[in-house]
């Protein structure tokens, strides 16, 4: 997928520019020459920094507006696999309160939301992208990655050890506007597929959308990263085989241990994010996607009383088609305690967990007393379901009216 919407890309932007004409922020490159046409009034104008899909840099200038309304734009995105990155020219008109290019072969659109960020969504409607608004003069003295990061990147120290020495966890975390304290959402990273390429060990996972989706409902969100994750410190073993190499292990006796080991994870990252002066003393929101998922529901079982809400996202711990039957049915079990309501999200066409063994495993937590929201939305490519987070017009009414619901709960 990362593939095909790299090679749109390039497809798409033909107007770069000689390299001295041009000047890199970070690997997204700009013209040279922008002008920013201030006195102009509209919420629009400005540049706008942020990433497609939380991973590939990108820029959007929106230098003004002219008589006929429409918007002078320059459009810029980072490496890819195709490359370096690259820039066009083009325009864009307003139409009910959203930015849409005029170029019908790539009619991007991007809409304010009440964060005052700028959330973007790709022509294909398979790509999001969330931006926040920059001084132009700022971003061309400091030309440097950092723009790009829309949630704080850092490190906790928590009371885990290895081989005597301490544990740091990495974390994304993404703080709304004002003064605080605010309650703490805790969303769960998935696993590497099978478990079988430690490149993908190093991937850091976190998703704007649904943070600056929180955000503007007044919530606090990090995305912790487990162990040898994301940058983490310690071992990446959750749940291996003997043979590292042969990846995840399908057995039980293996698989449930790395389970308990994600979820020292999570508690040890949660004990630290609440020392923290601008997290409040209120429940916890805890939120995953795929093993995430598992972890989430795990976590409020763990502290019930602790726990405002759980928000799934196609959850499960084990491909449904290998090992113990046993391992997924068992770990959503262990949500007993928590009485409250769960929301879980799945696609159709899931290659991991097929909607029937998905709704299996949820009515083991309904068995055990908390109540289950099922929804089932259909991914437009084939076989992507599992990929559900990241079509986040698919999601998000169902997140808000959950956050609404949530929220007014005394």
């Amino acid at each position: 997928m990362r593939l095909l919407f790299a090679f749109a890309l390039a497809v798409c932007l033909t107007g770069q520019a000689r390299a001295d004409e041009t000047i890199l922020i970070g690997d997204a490159p700009l013209p040279v020459g922008i002008e920013i046409r201030e006195a102009e009034n509209s919420p629009f104008i400005g540049v706008w920094t942020g990433t497609w899909d939380s991973w590939r840099s990108h820029i959007l200038v929106v230098e003004g507006v002219d008589e006929d309304g429409l918007f002078d734009v320059i459009y810029s995105v980072g490496r890819s696999q195709f490359g370096g990155g690259n820039w066009l020219r083009d325009t864009a008109r307003e139409e009910n309160g959203t930015l849409v290019f005029t170029d019908a072969s790539f009619a991007a659109r991007y809409m304010l939301s009440d964060t005052r960020r700028l959330r973007g969504i790709f022509p294909t409607e398979d790509r999001f992208a969330v931006l926040e608004r920059q001084d132009l003069s700022a971003v061309l003295a400091s030309p440097t990655d950092d723009w790009f990061q829309i949630g704080q990147r850092e490190f906790l120290l928590t009371d885990i050890t290895e081989n005597g020495e301490a544990i740091e966890l990495a974390v994304a975390i993404y703080v709304p506007d004002g003064d605080g304290p605010f309650p703490l959402a805790l969303f769960h990273h998935g696993s590497t597929g099978s478990g079988t390429n430690e490149r993908d060990f190093e991937w850091f996972f976190t998703n704007d959308w649904f943070a600056d989706v929180l955000n503007a409902h007044g919530w606090i969100v990090a995305f912790p990263q487990r162990r040898g994750r994301g940058g983490s410190d310690g071992l990446y073993d959750e749940g291996f085989s003997e043979d590292r190499s042969q990846g995840y292990s399908s057995e039980a006796r293996l698989s449930l241990p790395g389970a308990e080991r994600a979820l020292i994870d999570a508690n040890a990252a949660l004990a630290v994010l609440r020392e923290r002066p601008d997290v409040s003393d209120d429940p916890v929101l805890f939120t995953g996607v795929s093993r995430g998922g598992v972890v989430a529901l795990m976590q409020a079982g763990d502290q019930p009383e602790d726990t405002a809400g759980v928000i799934n996202f196609v959850g499960g711990w084990m491909d449904e088609g290998q090992g113990n039957a046993e391992i997924n049915p068992m770990l959503f079990r262990r949500i007993e305690g928590y009485e409250g309501t769960v929301v879980s999200i799945y696609g159709e066409d899931d290659t991991f967990y097929s909607i029937e063994h998905s709704r299996e495993n949820l009515g083991q937590i309904e068995e055990v007393g908390a109540t289950s929201e099922f929804h089932v939305v259909t991914v437009p490519e084939f076989n992507r379901g599992h990929w559900v987070l990241w079509w986040p017009l698919l999601w998000e009414e169902t997140v808000e009216d959950y956050l609404l619901r949530v929220e007014s709960r005394p």
